[in-house]
Parts: structure tokens; C-alpha cells; sequence
């Protein structure tokens, strides 16, 4: 308390702090419990649906859902693995401000710099950024990475639909417009598990033809952005799902969960929860078969460490 006092210049005395008399440590008695989200309204529809799936009640956050009372959420019961719905989704999005991928995808031809523009001018960069800002408008998760409901067949699914409409081009693994996702730390390239880019094309800097680049946000704050040949990239995947594991810590303005047709074990309350939190404004569910989300809602994380067990036990027993 003396130091935060002295680096601060605030008065402390009044913060309930008090001596170690009861044989606790001092920051004991500093517990907060984080309650208000930054990222959407406790009162908005998404709020509400997190909030019924933390309790764990199946019935009202179904209701929530069935009652299309907010602007927020949406939900999409698809009619078999050959429905075309959720490709519509993944697009277009959901109305006037729910994005799909269509949305960067066309803002990659109508923002590109003129062919003629040098490789060192900065209207590159601002390009990538904005692709990058646009990207993250739309995300589909997934519960699973196996299966038509799984990360990689969705994958595969969404690549398709995309070439059929021409939004990209090639029978290649590496296309203009391709996004990317880091699956392992490259300290050498300063990209991190979990990074996200998009395969771009760059003019070289002898004004010779243009070759493809990934863009990465350089995560430093200023909105950087690092170009990387796609050769030196080892450990990348394709990322128009992705597992809601790995969209922890990050936030998608339009988030749609697609469902698995069959209960799995990782199916529980918490992976719903964090797959829903990490919309900003909208969130979308898709579900292939009715009654997996209310059994996945009354499903809670099985905790198998024995790290109470030990700190119960003596020092020899933990040993």
C-alpha cells in the first residue's frame, strides 16, 4: 500500500486494507468480482442469453431464442448436412448490419490500391489493415474439429461456396483473400498461436509482378502490420471456422455457433457461454438437430485436477 501511495500520488488510508492480524495474507481481503461487460449490454438479447446459459437454464435461454424479441440474436435450425442456409449465413451475414465473409471479400477488390501505386507507399498497409478490421466482422465457431459440423469439414464447405460465387479464385491452397490461422508459436517470424491473417497480393518493390503476401496485425498497439511470404509459414490453417477453444480472448462483431448434430463431451455450459460472449453485437446459432443446445447448456465442465486434493493434504501426502 506504502509503494502504490508513493507511485500514484493517491490516499490509500481509506481502502479497508488492514494488518495481517488474523494470519491471512493481506490481499485476501481484495477480492473483486468483474461483473460489467465491456463488450455488449447486460440488458441486450446477447447479454441475456449468456447470463440464462451461465445458470444453466436450458428453458429460458430456449425462450429467449424462440422469442425473437431482440435484434441481437438469431437462431437458424438447419434441415439436414445439404441445407443451403448456412451458407447464406456465412456470407451474407443476417440483415442490414450482421456481416458474413462476403463483406471483406468485397472490400479487398473495391479498396485495393491501383496497380500503379509503389510497394513502399503506405496505401498497402492501410489496405491490409482495413481487410484485417473487416475480417474480424464476422466469425463462424465451431464445438468440434471433426465432422460436417466440425472445423475442418466446415472449412472445406465454406471454401467451396465461396469459389462458386467467385469471391475467390484459384484450385490452390494459397488464394488472395485466404485467412489464416497461427497454430503454433514461429518466435522467429514474432507470430503467435492463434494470430489471424489474410493472404494478400503485393506488388514487389522492383515494380515486377505482384506476389502473395499474409498479412498479420503486429498486435503493438499503433495498428502495424507485418507481410509474410506464405512459404515461411508451417503451422497456419484455413479460418473461416474455428474451434471456440481458440477464439478465446478474442471478440467478433457478428459471431455465429454452429452446433454438432449429436451430443459430444465437450459439449457443456462453459463452451456455449464463451462461444456466445465472444460476439460484440450480434450472435447467431446454428443448430443441425433441436435439443443439443439445452443438453449442452445443463452440462457443466468436469474439473479432474487433484490440485484441492493436495493443497488439503500435509506436505508428505502432497509429495
Amino acid at each position: 500500500r506504502q509503494w502504490l501511495q508513493a507511485v500514484s500520488a493517491e490516499d490509500l488510508g481509506n481502502s479497508g486494507l488492514q494488518e495481517d492480524l488474523d494470519g491471512s495474507h493481506p490481499l485476501a481481503q481484495q477480492v473483486v468480482m468483474l461483473r460489467y461487460s465491456r463488450r455488449f449490454g447486460e440488458g441486450s438479447g446477447i447479454g441475456q442469453l449468456a447470463r440464462w446459459v451461465n445458470q444453466q437454464n436450458a428453458e429460458q435461454a430456449r425462450a429467449l431464442l424462440a422469442a425473437r424479441s431482440h435484434d441481437d440474436l438469431f437462431c437458424l435450425s438447419l434441415k439436414g448436412e445439404h441445407d443451403h442456409a448456412l451458407e447464406r449465413l456465412v456470407l451474407d451475414g443476417q440483415g442490414e448490419g450482421a456481416q458474413g465473409y462476403r463483406y471483406y471479400l468485397n472490400l479487398l477488390q473495391s479498396a485495393r490500391p491501383a496497380p500503379q501505386t509503389p510497394r513502399d507507399d503506405h496505401a498497402w498497409t492501410h489496405w491490409a489493415q482495413q481487410l484485417l478490421q473487416a475480417f474480424d466482422a464476422f466469425q463462424l465457431l465451431c464445438a468440434v474439429r471433426k465432422g460436417p459440423w466440425g472445423v475442418e469439414g466446415l472449412n472445406l464447405r465454406i471454401t467451396a461456396a465461396l469459389r462458386k460465387v467467385r469471391l475467390i479464385e484459384g484450385d490452390e491452397q494459397w488464394y488472395e483473400g485466404r485467412p489464416v490461422l497461427m497454430t503454433r508459436n514461429d518466435y522467429g517470424l514474432g507470430l503467435m498461436n492463434g494470430d489471424i491473417g489474410i493472404a494478400l497480393k503485393l506488388p514487389e518493390s522492383d515494380g515486377g509482378p505482384q506476389v502473395l503476401r499474409v498479412a498479420f496485425p503486429r498486435n503493438d498497439g499503433q495498428g502495424g502490420v507485418r507481410f509474410v511470404l506464405p512459404s515461411r509459414l508451417n503451422d497456419v490453417e484455413t479460418v473461416y471456422a474455428m474451434t471456440v477453444h481458440k477464439s478465446q480472448g478474442s471478440e467478433f462483431t457478428h459471431t455465429a455457433l454452429i452446433l454438432p448434430d449429436a451430443l459430444n463431451p465437450v459439449l457443456t455450459k462453459e463452451l456455449i457461454y464463451t462461444g456466445i460472449t465472444r460476439a460484440k453485437r450480434w450472435f447467431s446459432l446454428i443448430e443441425p438437430r433441436a435439443g443439443v443446445f439445452e443438453e449442452a447448456v445443463r452440462r457443466r465442465v468436469k474439473r479432474l485436477s487433484g490440485l484441492m486434493l493436495e493443497l488439503d493434504a500435509t506436505p508428505e501426502e502432497a509429495d
